[in-house]
Protein backbone atom coordinates (compact mmCIF):
# COMPACT_ATOMS: atom_id res chain seq x y z
CA UNK A 1 0.00 0.00 0.00
CA UNK A 2 1.02 3.34 -1.12
CA UNK A 3 0.52 7.04 0.20
CA UNK A 4 0.24 9.74 -2.85
CA UNK A 5 3.80 10.43 -2.31
CA UNK A 6 4.42 7.07 -3.10
CA UNK A 7 5.77 6.14 0.44
CA UNK A 8 4.62 2.56 2.08
CA UNK A 9 3.23 3.11 4.74
CA UNK A 10 4.11 0.69 7.45
CA UNK A 11 1.29 -1.36 9.09
CA UNK A 12 0.53 -0.71 12.91
CA UNK A 13 2.07 -3.01 15.26
CA UNK A 14 0.23 -6.02 16.10
CA UNK A 15 -0.72 -4.74 19.83
CA UNK A 16 -1.90 -1.29 18.47
CA UNK A 17 -4.58 -3.68 16.75
CA UNK A 18 -5.79 -5.16 19.96
CA UNK A 19 -9.15 -3.02 21.12
CA UNK A 20 -7.70 -0.45 23.74
CA UNK A 21 -8.81 -2.18 27.23
CA UNK A 22 -7.07 -5.09 25.94
CA UNK A 23 -4.09 -3.42 25.59
CA UNK A 24 -4.47 -1.76 28.75
CA UNK A 25 -4.71 -5.02 30.33
CA UNK A 26 -0.88 -6.43 29.06
CA UNK A 27 0.41 -3.11 29.76
CA UNK A 28 -0.81 -3.91 33.84
CA UNK A 29 0.24 -7.28 33.54
CA UNK A 30 3.88 -6.37 33.05
CA UNK A 31 4.13 -3.18 35.38
CA UNK A 32 5.05 -3.87 38.98
CA UNK A 33 5.47 -1.38 41.74
CA UNK A 34 8.13 0.60 40.86
CA UNK A 35 11.28 1.64 43.95
CA UNK A 36 13.35 4.37 42.02
CA UNK A 37 15.93 3.12 44.50
CA UNK A 38 15.94 -0.24 42.75
CA UNK A 39 14.63 0.46 39.28
CA UNK A 40 13.60 -2.57 36.91
CA UNK A 41 13.56 -1.15 33.58
CA UNK A 42 13.66 -4.74 32.44
CA UNK A 43 9.71 -5.44 32.48
CA UNK A 44 8.77 -2.35 30.35
CA UNK A 45 11.89 -0.38 29.27
CA UNK A 46 11.45 -1.86 25.70
CA UNK A 47 7.71 -1.95 25.53
CA UNK A 48 8.31 1.92 26.05
CA UNK A 49 10.98 1.98 22.94
CA UNK A 50 8.77 -0.07 20.64
CA UNK A 51 7.06 2.35 19.11
CA UNK A 52 5.57 6.43 19.63
CA UNK A 53 1.97 5.54 19.86
CA UNK A 54 2.94 2.77 22.27
CA UNK A 55 4.82 4.89 24.57
CA UNK A 56 2.47 7.23 24.83
CA UNK A 57 0.15 4.79 26.28
CA UNK A 58 2.35 3.00 28.09
CA UNK A 59 4.09 5.61 29.62
CA UNK A 60 0.82 7.36 30.92
CA UNK A 61 -0.39 3.90 32.28
CA UNK A 62 3.13 3.23 33.76
CA UNK A 63 3.73 6.44 35.93
CA UNK A 64 -0.34 6.70 37.05
CA UNK A 65 -0.77 2.91 37.81
CA UNK A 66 2.46 2.56 39.65
CA UNK A 67 3.62 3.55 43.41
CA UNK A 68 6.93 5.38 43.24
CA UNK A 69 9.41 5.26 46.49
CA UNK A 70 12.28 7.09 46.79
CA UNK A 71 14.91 6.42 49.79
CA UNK A 72 17.48 9.24 50.28
CA UNK A 73 20.76 7.62 51.54
CA UNK A 74 23.83 9.69 50.48
CA UNK A 75 24.04 13.24 48.48
CA UNK A 76 22.65 12.87 45.12
CA UNK A 77 20.16 10.05 46.04
CA UNK A 78 17.26 12.69 44.75
CA UNK A 79 18.40 12.84 41.40
CA UNK A 80 16.09 9.97 39.94
CA UNK A 81 13.33 12.71 40.59
CA UNK A 82 15.16 15.07 38.61
CA UNK A 83 15.22 12.40 35.67
CA UNK A 84 11.09 12.21 35.00
CA UNK A 85 10.52 13.90 32.10
CA UNK A 86 7.24 16.40 31.92
CA UNK A 87 5.05 13.93 30.11
CA UNK A 88 5.90 11.10 33.10
CA UNK A 89 5.37 14.13 35.73
CA UNK A 90 2.10 14.76 34.53
CA UNK A 91 0.47 11.20 34.55
CA UNK A 92 2.22 10.75 38.18
CA UNK A 93 -0.14 9.45 40.86
CA UNK A 94 1.64 8.12 43.94
CA UNK A 95 4.95 8.85 45.01
CA UNK A 96 6.42 8.34 48.40
CA UNK A 97 9.75 9.96 49.11
CA UNK A 98 11.84 9.19 52.40
CA UNK A 99 14.60 11.95 53.49
CA UNK A 100 15.28 10.32 56.18
CA UNK A 101 13.71 7.27 58.36
CA UNK A 102 14.70 6.66 62.12
CA UNK A 103 12.23 3.71 62.36
CA UNK A 104 11.80 2.37 58.73
CA UNK A 105 8.67 3.21 56.44
CA UNK A 106 9.20 0.03 54.23
CA UNK A 107 10.12 -0.48 50.29
CA UNK A 108 6.90 -1.28 48.25
CA UNK A 109 7.77 -5.16 48.32
CA UNK A 110 10.90 -5.93 50.48
CA UNK A 111 9.25 -7.81 52.63
CA UNK A 112 6.05 -9.64 54.19
CA UNK A 113 5.18 -7.31 57.55
CA UNK A 114 4.34 -4.41 56.14
CA UNK A 115 3.21 -2.47 58.97
CA UNK A 116 4.47 0.56 61.54
CA UNK A 117 7.78 -0.48 62.50
CA UNK A 118 7.34 0.41 66.33
CA UNK A 119 4.44 -2.30 66.43
CA UNK A 120 7.22 -5.29 65.78
CA UNK A 121 8.64 -3.56 69.47
CA UNK A 122 6.14 -6.01 71.05
CA UNK A 123 5.25 -9.82 71.17
CA UNK A 124 2.84 -10.02 68.54
CA UNK A 125 5.60 -9.44 65.52
CA UNK A 126 8.96 -10.12 64.89
CA UNK A 127 11.75 -7.73 66.13
CA UNK A 128 12.18 -4.84 63.40
CA UNK A 129 15.60 -5.28 63.10
CA UNK A 130 15.72 -8.89 62.72
CA UNK A 131 13.61 -8.32 59.18
CA UNK A 132 15.56 -5.68 57.97
CA UNK A 133 18.08 -4.22 59.40
CA UNK A 134 20.14 -1.15 58.86
CA UNK A 135 17.82 0.43 57.20
CA UNK A 136 17.15 2.64 60.44
CA UNK A 137 18.43 6.37 60.43
CA UNK A 138 19.52 8.79 62.65
CA UNK A 139 17.43 11.51 63.12
CA UNK A 140 18.16 14.62 61.33
CA UNK A 141 19.35 17.30 63.91
CA UNK A 142 21.06 14.30 66.30
CA UNK A 143 24.62 14.12 66.65
CA UNK A 144 26.78 11.56 64.80
CA UNK A 145 28.49 8.95 66.79
CA UNK A 146 31.76 10.55 66.07
CA UNK A 147 30.56 14.18 67.14
CA UNK A 148 32.52 15.35 63.98
CA UNK A 149 30.32 16.26 61.27
CA UNK A 150 27.62 19.19 61.61
CA UNK A 151 24.12 17.97 62.29
CA UNK A 152 22.39 21.05 60.93
CA UNK A 153 24.61 21.20 58.06
CA UNK A 154 24.09 17.73 56.56
CA UNK A 155 20.45 18.35 56.96
CA UNK A 156 20.26 21.71 55.66
CA UNK A 157 22.29 20.43 52.95
CA UNK A 158 19.67 17.39 52.56
CA UNK A 159 16.54 19.51 52.43
CA UNK A 160 18.34 21.65 50.03
CA UNK A 161 18.42 18.84 47.23
CA UNK A 162 15.03 18.34 48.18
CA UNK A 163 13.84 21.94 47.57
CA UNK A 164 15.73 21.08 44.35
CA UNK A 165 13.47 17.91 43.41
CA UNK A 166 10.19 19.65 44.28
CA UNK A 167 11.02 22.86 42.01
CA UNK A 168 11.66 20.48 39.14
CA UNK A 169 8.45 18.38 39.98
CA UNK A 170 5.96 20.61 41.02
CA UNK A 171 5.18 22.71 37.40
CA UNK A 172 4.33 19.43 35.82
CA UNK A 173 1.66 17.74 38.60
CA UNK A 174 -1.41 17.39 37.39
CA UNK A 175 -3.66 19.19 40.41
CA UNK A 176 -5.38 16.61 42.36
CA UNK A 177 -3.55 13.88 40.95
CA UNK A 178 -0.74 13.36 42.84
CA UNK A 179 -0.58 11.07 45.84
CA UNK A 180 2.30 12.13 48.15
CA UNK A 181 4.07 10.97 51.05
CA UNK A 182 6.54 12.30 52.84
CA UNK A 183 8.75 10.69 55.62
CA UNK A 184 11.32 13.35 57.33
CA UNK A 185 12.49 11.99 60.77
CA UNK A 186 13.71 15.21 63.22
CA UNK A 187 14.96 14.73 65.94
CA UNK A 188 12.74 16.65 68.20
CA UNK A 189 14.76 17.16 71.33
CA UNK A 190 17.09 20.12 68.81
CA UNK A 191 16.72 23.39 69.33
CA UNK A 192 15.70 23.78 65.52
CA UNK A 193 13.41 20.79 65.23
CA UNK A 194 10.63 23.00 64.22
CA UNK A 195 13.02 25.66 62.04
CA UNK A 196 14.17 22.54 60.20
CA UNK A 197 10.59 20.89 59.96
CA UNK A 198 8.91 23.86 58.49
CA UNK A 199 11.70 24.35 55.91
CA UNK A 200 11.46 20.39 55.31
CA UNK A 201 7.47 21.48 54.13
CA UNK A 202 7.89 24.46 52.59
CA UNK A 203 8.77 22.73 49.01
CA UNK A 204 5.31 21.52 49.12
CA UNK A 205 3.81 24.79 48.78
CA UNK A 206 5.17 24.68 45.40
CA UNK A 207 2.72 21.61 44.48
CA UNK A 208 -0.81 22.26 43.18
CA UNK A 209 -3.61 20.88 45.30
CA UNK A 210 -2.96 17.33 45.73
CA UNK A 211 -5.34 14.32 45.64
CA UNK A 212 -3.66 13.02 49.02
CA UNK A 213 -1.10 14.03 51.42
CA UNK A 214 0.88 12.00 54.33
CA UNK A 215 4.00 13.19 55.92
CA UNK A 216 5.86 12.33 59.02
CA UNK A 217 8.67 14.68 61.08
CA UNK A 218 9.56 12.05 63.71
CA UNK A 219 8.86 8.49 64.37
CA UNK A 220 7.63 9.51 68.44
CA UNK A 221 4.81 11.56 69.30
CA UNK A 222 5.34 15.36 69.47
CA UNK A 223 2.42 17.95 69.25
CA UNK A 224 4.84 20.89 67.58
CA UNK A 225 6.19 18.22 64.81
CA UNK A 226 2.28 16.77 64.44
CA UNK A 227 0.65 20.21 64.53
CA UNK A 228 3.08 20.94 61.69
CA UNK A 229 2.86 18.29 59.37
CA UNK A 230 -1.34 18.48 60.11
CA UNK A 231 -1.56 22.74 58.42
CA UNK A 232 0.64 21.54 55.70
CA UNK A 233 -1.85 18.17 54.98
CA UNK A 234 -4.51 20.58 55.06
CA UNK A 235 -3.38 23.07 53.09
CA UNK A 236 -1.95 20.84 50.33
CA UNK A 237 -5.96 19.85 50.12
CA UNK A 238 -6.53 23.63 49.69
CA UNK A 239 -7.81 23.66 53.50
CA UNK A 240 -6.47 26.69 55.29
CA UNK A 241 -6.04 26.03 58.91
CA UNK A 242 -8.54 27.47 61.33
CA UNK A 243 -6.32 29.38 63.45
CA UNK A 244 -4.87 31.76 60.46
CA UNK A 245 -8.46 32.98 59.92
CA UNK A 246 -9.40 35.95 62.26
CA UNK A 247 -12.69 35.11 64.49
CA UNK A 248 -15.41 36.74 64.80
CA UNK A 249 -15.98 38.52 68.19
CA UNK A 250 -19.49 37.98 68.59
CA UNK A 251 -19.98 34.28 67.90
CA UNK A 252 -17.16 32.29 70.06
CA UNK A 253 -17.23 28.48 71.13
CA UNK A 254 -17.51 30.37 74.64
CA UNK A 255 -20.41 32.55 73.60
CA UNK A 256 -22.52 29.24 72.68
CA UNK A 257 -25.55 27.49 75.09
CA UNK A 258 -23.58 25.43 77.41
CA UNK A 259 -25.17 22.75 76.38
CA UNK A 260 -24.53 22.97 73.01
CA UNK A 261 -20.84 23.05 74.24
CA UNK A 262 -20.88 19.83 76.15
CA UNK A 263 -22.89 18.12 72.94
CA UNK A 264 -20.09 19.29 70.84
CA UNK A 265 -17.00 18.15 73.29
CA UNK A 266 -18.71 14.87 73.33
CA UNK A 267 -17.66 14.60 69.82
CA UNK A 268 -13.78 15.22 70.98
CA UNK A 269 -11.20 13.29 71.93
CA UNK A 270 -12.23 13.82 75.72
CA UNK A 271 -13.96 10.71 75.14
CA UNK A 272 -12.16 7.31 74.08
CA UNK A 273 -13.60 5.14 71.65
CA UNK A 274 -14.57 2.48 74.14
CA UNK A 275 -15.64 5.46 76.10
CA UNK A 276 -13.78 3.51 79.18
CA UNK A 277 -10.76 4.98 80.98
CA UNK A 278 -8.21 3.06 83.66
CA UNK A 279 -6.37 4.03 86.83
CA UNK A 280 -3.88 1.80 89.16
CA UNK A 281 -1.36 3.03 91.15
CA UNK A 282 1.35 1.62 89.67
CA UNK A 283 0.53 4.07 86.63
CA UNK A 284 -0.75 7.03 88.59
CA UNK A 285 -2.34 8.27 85.06
CA UNK A 286 -4.97 7.58 83.15
CA UNK A 287 -4.84 4.98 80.45
CA UNK A 288 -7.04 3.20 77.70
CA UNK A 289 -6.73 0.31 75.78
CA UNK A 290 -5.49 0.20 72.40
CA UNK A 291 -4.83 -3.24 72.61
CA UNK A 292 -8.02 -4.55 70.70
CA UNK A 293 -9.99 -1.32 69.90
CA UNK A 294 -13.31 -1.05 70.96
CA UNK A 295 -15.43 -4.06 72.55
CA UNK A 296 -17.34 -4.61 69.05
CA UNK A 297 -14.43 -5.62 67.66
CA UNK A 298 -13.01 -7.61 70.16
CA UNK A 299 -16.71 -9.55 69.57
CA UNK A 300 -16.06 -10.12 65.93
CA UNK A 301 -13.14 -10.83 64.58
CA UNK A 302 -13.60 -9.86 61.42
CA UNK A 303 -13.29 -6.38 61.59
CA UNK A 304 -10.71 -4.16 62.59
CA UNK A 305 -11.15 -1.14 65.06
CA UNK A 306 -11.25 2.17 63.02
CA UNK A 307 -9.48 3.73 65.93
CA UNK A 308 -6.90 1.89 66.60
CA UNK A 309 -3.61 1.12 64.34
CA UNK A 310 -4.58 2.58 60.71
CA UNK A 311 -2.19 0.75 58.62
CA UNK A 312 -4.04 -2.55 59.90
CA UNK A 313 -7.07 -1.46 58.17
CA UNK A 314 -6.05 -2.22 54.62
CA UNK A 315 -5.06 -5.83 55.42
CA UNK A 316 -7.97 -8.48 55.65
CA UNK A 317 -7.76 -11.74 58.88
CA UNK A 318 -5.85 -13.35 55.93
CA UNK A 319 -3.24 -10.47 55.69
CA UNK A 320 -4.17 -10.44 52.03
CA UNK A 321 -3.81 -6.41 51.66
CA UNK A 322 -7.31 -4.98 50.31
CA UNK A 323 -5.78 -1.79 49.27
CA UNK A 324 -2.11 0.18 48.70
CA UNK A 325 0.23 0.31 51.73
CA UNK A 326 1.67 4.09 51.98
CA UNK A 327 3.28 3.17 55.13
CA UNK A 328 2.79 3.94 58.66
CA UNK A 329 1.19 7.87 59.36
CA UNK A 330 -0.07 7.16 62.29
CA UNK A 331 -0.51 10.18 64.61
CA UNK A 332 -0.67 8.12 67.72
CA UNK A 333 2.93 6.74 66.96
CA UNK A 334 4.65 9.09 65.10
CA UNK A 335 4.87 12.95 64.56
CA UNK A 336 2.70 12.77 61.95
CA UNK A 337 -0.49 13.53 60.01
CA UNK A 338 -2.74 11.72 57.47
CA UNK A 339 -6.39 11.79 55.85
CA UNK A 340 -6.10 7.92 56.42
CA UNK A 341 -5.35 7.74 60.33
CA UNK A 342 -8.64 8.42 62.23
CA UNK A 343 -6.68 6.66 65.18
CA UNK A 344 -7.70 8.24 68.14
CA UNK A 345 -5.38 9.99 70.71
CA UNK A 346 -5.66 11.07 74.22
CA UNK A 347 -6.96 14.87 74.21
CA UNK A 348 -3.73 17.78 74.90
CA UNK A 349 -4.38 20.29 77.51
CA UNK A 350 -5.19 22.75 74.67
CA UNK A 351 -9.10 22.16 75.98
CA UNK A 352 -8.53 22.35 79.23
CA UNK A 353 -6.29 26.07 78.88
CA UNK A 354 -8.45 28.15 76.99
CA UNK A 355 -10.66 29.59 79.83
CA UNK A 356 -12.43 28.42 82.98
CA UNK A 357 -15.51 28.15 81.36
CA UNK A 358 -14.41 25.73 79.01
CA UNK A 359 -12.37 24.26 81.91
CA UNK A 360 -14.88 23.24 83.49
CA UNK A 361 -16.68 21.85 80.20
CA UNK A 362 -14.35 19.79 79.53
CA UNK A 363 -14.00 18.02 82.79
CA UNK A 364 -17.85 17.29 82.77
CA UNK A 365 -17.57 15.59 79.95
CA UNK A 366 -14.65 13.49 80.51
CA UNK A 367 -15.42 12.43 83.70
CA UNK A 368 -19.08 11.46 82.86
CA UNK A 369 -19.37 10.28 79.52
CA UNK A 370 -16.22 7.34 80.32
CA UNK A 371 -16.73 4.59 82.73
CA UNK A 372 -13.64 4.51 85.40
CA UNK A 373 -12.07 1.44 85.84
CA UNK A 374 -9.96 1.72 89.26
CA UNK A 375 -7.58 -1.09 89.39
CA UNK A 376 -6.18 -1.61 93.38
CA UNK A 377 -2.41 -3.40 91.76
CA UNK A 378 -1.90 -2.86 88.01
CA UNK A 379 -3.83 -2.13 85.07
CA UNK A 380 -1.64 -3.83 82.48
CA UNK A 381 -2.28 -7.01 83.61
CA UNK A 382 -4.94 -6.90 86.11
CA UNK A 383 -4.67 -10.55 87.70
CA UNK A 384 -1.03 -9.28 88.54
CA UNK A 385 0.10 -9.47 92.51
CA UNK A 386 2.32 -7.32 94.11
CA UNK A 387 6.17 -9.01 94.68
CA UNK A 388 8.48 -7.93 97.18
CA UNK A 389 12.08 -7.11 96.03
CA UNK A 390 13.19 -10.88 96.73
CA UNK A 391 10.63 -11.95 94.17
CA UNK A 392 8.99 -14.13 96.54
CA UNK A 393 4.92 -12.85 96.75
CA UNK A 394 4.09 -10.61 99.15
CA UNK A 395 1.83 -12.28 102.34
CA UNK A 396 0.19 -9.37 103.66
CA UNK A 397 -1.41 -5.92 102.24
CA UNK A 398 1.51 -3.97 100.76
CA UNK A 399 -0.25 -0.61 101.43
CA UNK A 400 -1.99 1.88 103.53
CA UNK A 401 -4.80 2.65 101.39
CA UNK A 402 -6.84 0.94 98.69
CA UNK A 403 -6.04 2.70 95.05
CA UNK A 404 -10.24 3.37 95.46
CA UNK A 405 -9.31 5.61 98.13
CA UNK A 406 -6.44 6.99 96.69
CA UNK A 407 -8.29 7.96 93.44
CA UNK A 408 -11.20 9.45 94.91
CA UNK A 409 -9.07 11.82 97.42
CA UNK A 410 -5.84 12.38 95.63
CA UNK A 411 -6.35 11.89 92.01
CA UNK A 412 -9.72 13.11 90.84
CA UNK A 413 -10.53 16.78 91.22
CA UNK A 414 -13.36 17.01 94.27
CA UNK A 415 -16.01 18.71 92.45
CA UNK A 416 -15.81 16.09 89.68
CA UNK A 417 -17.05 13.11 91.59
CA UNK A 418 -20.48 14.62 91.36
CA UNK A 419 -20.02 13.87 87.78
CA UNK A 420 -18.97 10.42 87.94
CA UNK A 421 -21.78 7.96 85.67
CA UNK A 422 -19.85 5.03 85.98
CA UNK A 423 -17.19 3.92 88.21
CA UNK A 424 -15.74 -0.25 88.42
CA UNK A 425 -13.34 -1.02 91.59
CA UNK A 426 -11.24 -4.26 90.57
CA UNK A 427 -8.98 -5.92 92.90
CA UNK A 428 -6.34 -8.59 91.47
CA UNK A 429 -7.19 -12.50 92.98
CA UNK A 430 -4.97 -11.56 96.22
CA UNK A 431 -3.62 -15.00 97.93
CA UNK A 432 -5.55 -15.25 101.45
CA UNK A 433 -3.19 -13.64 103.57
CA UNK A 434 -3.04 -10.63 101.46
CA UNK A 435 -6.48 -9.64 101.46
CA UNK A 436 -6.91 -6.93 103.78
CA UNK A 437 -8.62 -7.61 106.89
CA UNK A 438 -11.14 -5.41 109.06
CA UNK A 439 -7.77 -3.53 111.31
CA UNK A 440 -6.07 -3.45 108.78
CA UNK A 441 -4.70 0.60 107.72
CA UNK A 442 -5.84 -0.05 104.20
CA UNK A 443 -9.43 -1.15 105.26
CA UNK A 444 -9.96 1.44 108.35
CA UNK A 445 -9.03 4.26 105.28
CA UNK A 446 -11.79 2.68 102.89
CA UNK A 447 -14.39 3.57 106.07
CA UNK A 448 -13.29 6.71 106.14
CA UNK A 449 -13.10 7.62 102.50
CA UNK A 450 -16.75 6.34 101.89
CA UNK A 451 -18.07 8.23 104.63
CA UNK A 452 -16.20 11.64 102.97
CA UNK A 453 -17.78 10.70 99.64
CA UNK A 454 -21.57 10.45 100.72
CA UNK A 455 -22.21 14.09 99.93
CA UNK A 456 -19.75 14.37 97.17
CA UNK A 457 -21.49 11.98 94.76
CA UNK A 458 -24.37 12.10 92.34
CA UNK A 459 -25.57 9.26 93.84
CA UNK A 460 -29.51 8.78 91.26
CA UNK A 461 -26.97 9.16 88.35
CA UNK A 462 -24.29 6.63 89.18
CA UNK A 463 -23.71 3.28 88.97
CA UNK A 464 -20.84 1.40 90.82
CA UNK A 465 -19.34 -1.71 90.68
CA UNK A 466 -16.99 -3.79 92.76
CA UNK A 467 -15.25 -6.43 91.01
CA UNK A 468 -12.22 -9.55 91.59
CA UNK A 469 -10.22 -10.27 88.45
CA UNK A 470 -10.10 -13.78 87.93
CA UNK A 471 -7.51 -16.03 86.21
CA UNK A 472 -6.75 -16.81 82.71
CA UNK A 473 -5.09 -19.49 80.61
CA UNK A 474 -1.56 -17.77 81.15
CA UNK A 475 -1.77 -16.63 84.98
CA UNK A 476 1.02 -18.37 87.24
CA UNK A 477 0.43 -21.98 88.84
CA UNK A 478 0.13 -20.41 92.69
CA UNK A 479 -2.89 -18.75 91.61
CA UNK A 480 -4.50 -21.84 91.82
CA UNK A 481 -3.12 -23.85 94.67
CA UNK A 482 -4.91 -25.47 96.73
CA UNK A 483 -5.98 -23.43 100.15
CA UNK A 484 -8.24 -24.12 103.69
CA UNK A 485 -11.54 -23.50 104.29
CA UNK A 486 -9.86 -21.02 107.05
CA UNK A 487 -8.31 -19.02 103.95
CA UNK A 488 -11.57 -18.41 102.15
CA UNK A 489 -13.17 -17.24 105.06
CA UNK A 490 -10.22 -14.67 105.17
CA UNK A 491 -11.12 -13.73 101.31
CA UNK A 492 -14.99 -13.50 102.49
CA UNK A 493 -14.53 -11.38 105.25
CA UNK A 494 -12.14 -9.40 103.25
CA UNK A 495 -15.02 -8.86 100.83
CA UNK A 496 -17.93 -7.82 103.20
CA UNK A 497 -15.99 -5.10 104.53
CA UNK A 498 -15.36 -3.84 101.45
CA UNK A 499 -19.21 -3.63 101.11
CA UNK A 500 -20.72 -2.93 104.31
CA UNK A 501 -19.24 0.81 104.27
CA UNK A 502 -21.05 1.13 100.89
CA UNK A 503 -24.78 0.81 102.36
CA UNK A 504 -24.68 4.44 103.57
CA UNK A 505 -23.87 5.56 100.19
CA UNK A 506 -27.10 3.75 98.77
CA UNK A 507 -29.02 5.60 101.51
CA UNK A 508 -31.86 8.51 101.46
CA UNK A 509 -32.99 10.04 98.22
CA UNK A 510 -29.82 10.75 96.82
CA UNK A 511 -28.58 7.17 97.25
CA UNK A 512 -26.78 5.21 94.23
CA UNK A 513 -28.66 4.46 91.88
CA UNK A 514 -27.29 0.98 90.82
CA UNK A 515 -24.43 -1.16 92.36
CA UNK A 516 -23.02 -4.52 91.18
CA UNK A 517 -20.97 -7.01 92.23
CA UNK A 518 -18.58 -9.51 90.67
CA UNK A 519 -16.35 -11.22 93.05
CA UNK A 520 -14.94 -14.68 92.60
CA UNK A 521 -16.28 -17.95 94.73
CA UNK A 522 -13.47 -17.14 98.03
CA UNK A 523 -13.50 -21.00 98.72
CA UNK A 524 -13.39 -21.78 94.89
CA UNK A 525 -9.96 -23.40 96.07
CA UNK A 526 -10.40 -25.50 98.70
CA UNK A 527 -9.90 -29.26 98.31
CA UNK A 528 -13.80 -29.84 98.74
CA UNK A 529 -14.65 -27.15 95.68
CA UNK A 530 -11.92 -28.49 93.76
CA UNK A 531 -13.43 -31.83 93.61
CA UNK A 532 -16.91 -30.56 92.92
CA UNK A 533 -15.89 -28.45 90.43
CA UNK A 534 -13.68 -30.98 88.37
CA UNK A 535 -16.27 -33.39 88.29
CA UNK A 536 -19.51 -33.69 86.16
CA UNK A 537 -21.65 -30.46 86.12
CA UNK A 538 -18.58 -28.65 87.74
CA UNK A 539 -18.87 -25.55 85.73
CA UNK A 540 -22.82 -25.44 86.66
CA UNK A 541 -21.96 -25.81 90.66
CA UNK A 542 -19.54 -23.11 90.19
CA UNK A 543 -21.62 -21.16 88.27
CA UNK A 544 -24.20 -21.38 90.76
CA UNK A 545 -22.07 -20.46 94.18
CA UNK A 546 -20.65 -17.37 92.09
CA UNK A 547 -24.18 -16.37 91.44
CA UNK A 548 -25.07 -16.81 95.26
CA UNK A 549 -22.30 -14.60 96.33
CA UNK A 550 -23.03 -12.13 93.71
CA UNK A 551 -26.66 -11.59 95.02
CA UNK A 552 -25.52 -11.29 98.55
CA UNK A 553 -23.56 -8.90 98.03
CA UNK A 554 -25.77 -6.87 95.96
CA UNK A 555 -28.45 -6.99 98.48
CA UNK A 556 -26.22 -6.36 101.10
CA UNK A 557 -25.54 -3.15 99.66
CA UNK A 558 -28.62 -1.63 98.26
CA UNK A 559 -31.02 -3.49 100.52
CA UNK A 560 -34.55 -3.51 100.02
CA UNK A 561 -33.76 -1.63 97.03
CA UNK A 562 -31.78 -4.33 95.38
CA UNK A 563 -34.97 -5.66 94.02
CA UNK A 564 -35.09 -2.75 91.69
CA UNK A 565 -31.70 -3.77 90.04
CA UNK A 566 -33.43 -6.62 87.72
CA UNK A 567 -37.33 -5.43 87.94
CA UNK A 568 -39.11 -5.06 85.13
CA UNK A 569 -36.47 -6.91 82.68
CA UNK A 570 -33.49 -4.46 83.51
CA UNK A 571 -30.27 -6.28 83.09
CA UNK A 572 -26.50 -5.17 84.18
CA UNK A 573 -24.15 -2.94 82.21
CA UNK A 574 -22.16 -5.26 79.74
CA UNK A 575 -18.31 -6.09 81.09
CA UNK A 576 -15.95 -3.64 81.68
CA UNK A 577 -13.27 -3.77 78.00
CA UNK A 578 -10.58 -4.54 80.48
CA UNK A 579 -12.16 -7.99 80.79
CA UNK A 580 -12.28 -8.66 77.50
CA UNK A 581 -8.72 -7.90 76.71
CA UNK A 582 -7.25 -9.70 79.15
CA UNK A 583 -9.05 -13.25 79.82
CA UNK A 584 -10.47 -13.48 76.25
CA UNK A 585 -7.64 -11.85 73.94
CA UNK A 586 -4.10 -11.79 75.67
Amino acid sequence: MTTMLGRRKEPAPLLLRLPPLIRHGIYRFINTPLDLDQPSPDKFHGLLLSCRDIYAEAAALLYSANRFVLHYTDPGSLEPLLALTAPALSSLATLKIVLNQASCHQRTRDYYFQDCCLYRSNFRSPPCGGIHPHQHQRPLLSSAPEGNDDPLAAAQALLGEWRAAASHLSPHITPRRLELSLVCDIDPQHEKAVDLANSALEPLGLFPLLRSCHIRLCKTPDSRLRQAAQDAVLQSYGISTPYLKPTSPKATFVTLPRELRLRILELTDLVTPNKEVWWSRQDSKYLWSDAGGCLDCLQNTWSHCQFFECWYRTITYKRTRTGPFVGCFCRRRHAAFSATCTCWAPPGPALFLVCHALYRDAQLVFFSANRFIVHDFQSSLPWALPCAASGMLRQDYPYKRLAASQFLQEVIPTHCIAYLRFLELVFPPYLPPTWPQTDHPAMRDWRETVGWLRDKINGPALTLRLVGAGISYNTPEHYAETITVAEGDMIYRSYMDLLQPLKQLTEGPGGLARFYADLPYPWQWTEESENHWRGENGEEWRDDKKRVLKKNAERRVMGDRYDRLYANGKEEPGQSLWQHVFYQHV
